[in-house]
């Protein structure tokens, strides 16, 4: 293995010496790849934070341009504009919903959250990701799979948020971790524990808030685990093989498994209406 790393075929040293001169050359190098994407600004992520300030803004003139006045709830108001809720989706069959969620929020404080975290997560991973499309499909995939689980566990609220879809960010974190942990420089260890504490703390203080939809975060992760670990598998060769292929197995079940739950719970679960009344006077 370290003769191919070093370029040739007879080596009568210790090969062990060559092999951890290789694991330190690899790390360092891959330290500096890491510290200078901290300050690359790419445009997917850009275009994600902007998509949901300006929509953001324009539910807030619309609140007070139309909805206010006609005195209609802040509730209307998000059900018009597509919120997920499991009713809408099995009754009326408003599949849109699905994926429009995922670019409301429900108060300022919310939409502030949600893109500091995703301004801290998402110009990592796409640099890590270097691919625009697999990057979106990421967050989209990932914001899917959370609205997929919500109508498997809860079918009457009113849901809204990118949190799913940026906890898949996450996911990508986990996952390169997991697959490439030898391969890592110090700074990206230290730097992926610390965000591995903050996805501890976005997915379990949702218990001991109010009103947080701890379904839609766990449907995240995994859809974030699980196109992550595609993603990985086919970009890196530096990997766990024998783990990779498991975890690649196990991610092509989820993607088949997931919304064949969806279409049975759809198609089959009787939901009553519960927001149908939500926007009369």
């Amino acid at each position: 293995m370290s003769s191919n790393i070093h370029g040739f075929n007879n080596y009568s040293g210790n090969e062990k010496d060559v092999e951890i001169k290789s694991n330190i050359s690899d790390s360092s190098k891959d330290d500096k790849i890491f510290v200078k994407s901290i300050y690359k600004i790419l445009t997917i992520t850009t275009f994600l934070l902007i998509i949901n300030i300006i929509i953001f803004i324009i539910q807030i003139i619309a609140y007070y341009a139309y909805y206010k006045i006609k005195d209609k709830s802040w509730d209307c108001l998000l059900m018009s504009f597509g919120a997920f809720q499991g009713g809408k989706i099995r009754n009326h069959y408003h599949f849109h919903r699905f994926f429009t969620s995922m670019f409301l929020h429900n108060s300022t404080l919310h939409l502030v959250s949600n893109c500091i975290s995703l301004f801290f997560l998402g110009y990592h991973v796409e640099n890590e990701i270097n691919n625009k499309l697999k990057f979106i499909l990421l967050y989209l995939i990932s914001g899917l799979s959370g609205n997929f689980l919500s109508l498997l566990f809860d079918q009457k609220n009113i849901s809204v948020g990118a949190s799913g879809a940026i906890i898949g960010l996450c996911g990508y974190f986990v996952i390169y971790f997991i697959l490439n942990y030898k391969n890592m420089g110090k700074a990206k260890k230290i730097s992926y524990a610390i965000i591995f504490v903050f996805l501890f703390i976005n997915l379990f203080s949702g218990f001991f808030e109010k009103g947080v939809n701890m379904a839609a975060h766990f449907g995240g992760l995994l859809g974030g685990f699980a196109f992550s670990v595609i993603i990985i598998y086919k970009k890196n060769k530096k990997l766990n093989i024998r783990l990779a292929k498991i975890l690649l197995a196990i991610a092509i079940l989820f993607f088949i498994i997931l919304p064949i739950l969806t279409l049975i719970v759809v198609y089959t679960k009787k939901i009553p209406n519960y927001t149908d009344g939500i926007c009369r006077t």
